[in-house]
């Protein structure tokens, strides 16, 4: 027999929803934070601040594509070149989502664009842009998806208006032919305002210890991690800004507290691997640093993020203020097929003056 206790969900809806009221109050003064302002196309101003997230969208398919992956699914994570779904026994197949679970996430898109006022949001587990206009629908351009056919694809929802370029797909972060390849786009492109932009979602699995395990997810993850850092010092060389937004499957405020190790090559471990000042300015600042810990909703008990957003050095200097916040779901949309992640955002102060 379950036992259930009605005042500790309500103490806990009631957490949630000033949680969410905490984040959301972080965010309300940016709006009027910034003092200067170009014009932007037709006419409307154009802020100076920039606001990063990242979303993780947990199988997002249109629902056609949904049915006809599910008659043929398979018992194995379908490879890179295959557009298909797993169903492993023992394992929760991807979700089934109805109209009102569409309606409920694209709410919270809603929310990133008009309270938020996020100007990019990395996408993951999302198949492509017909999938994220379900959700991404008004006030977007969703686009520069990795070249996969496996449907949890990485990409972008932009906002509208926003010059960007796709610059193709970090294919080489997709180390044994099964792994999820980096989405790469400059905003603003050949202006002061530049930033050039990675999305990633790395090999889940080894969410904390060393990289030098003998467990598959760590021996995966630690493949991936010199792909990023060449990324990271080609960008710090070219004297571009940018930042990296994503799941990165990790816990990185444990992470960071531990050196990379002596083999760039091989690293033990995450964070400081990337953020090592070699070439000078490589370094990183993260989103999530000293952040508390804010639930999705009220079911959600992790206590530790892995979703984060990691800005050099020289785009958060540029910041007279650096404000994280995490968009929770609605307690009425509670039980709702959603994603167990909600949007995480960094917002720069300031940093496209």
């Amino acid at each position: 027999m379950t036992t259930h206790h009605p005042p500790r969900a309500r103490r806990r809806a009631v957490a949630l929803r000033l949680a969410l009221a905490v984040t959301l109050a972080t965010l309300l003064p940016m709006q009027s934070a910034c003092t200067q302002t170009r014009m932007g196309q037709n006419g409307r101003p154009l802020s100076s601040d920039l606001r990063l997230a990242t979303w993780n969208m947990d199988w997002l398919l249109t629902p056609a594509t949904r049915a006809e992956l599910g008659n043929t699914c398979q018992a194995r994570q379908p490879s890179s070149d295959q557009h298909a779904l797993p169903c492993t026994p023992g394992r929760t197949p991807p979700p089934t989502r109805s109209a009102a679970d569409f309606d409920a996430l694209a709410r919270t898109a809603d929310q990133l664009r008009d309270t938020v006022k996020a100007d990019v949001v990395a996408l993951q587990e999302v198949d492509g842009a017909a999938a994220a206009r379900q959700v991404f629908r008004q006030g977007w351009a969703v686009d520069c998806f990795v070249q996969r056919a496996h449907p949890q694809k990485v990409g972008f929802a932009i906002r509208e208006g926003t010059p960007y370029r796709c610059n193709g797909d970090l294919g080489l972060l997709d180390v044994d032919g099964s792994s999820r390849g980096g989405a790469d786009v400059t905003i603003y492109p050949g202006t002061p305002r530049e930033v050039r932009l990675l999305a990633v979602h790395l090999k889940s699995g080894c969410f904390d210890g060393k990289l030098d395990r003998q467990f598959p997810p760590c021996q995966r993850l630690r493949q991936q991690v010199p792909v990023l850092e060449r990324w990271v010092d080609a960008r710090v060389r070219e004297g571009v800004a940018f930042a990296l937004l994503g799941d990165f499957n990790r816990h990185l405020d444990k992470d960071a507290r531990y050196p990379a190790g002596p083999d760039e090559s091989a690293p033990f471990n995450l964070f400081n691997a990337l953020s090592d000042n070699e070439p000078p300015g490589a370094t990183l600042v993260r989103a999530t640093e000293g952040a508390p810990s804010i639930p999705c909703d009220a079911d959600d008990h992790h206590s530790q993020y892995i979703d984060d957003v990691l800005v050099s050095s020289q785009l958060a200097g540029r910041a007279s203020q650096r404000q994280f916040a995490r968009v929770p779901y609605a307690p009425e949309d509670r039980g709702r097929m959603l994603s167990d992640h909600c949007p995480v955002v960094f917002s720069l102060i300031g940093a496209l003056r």
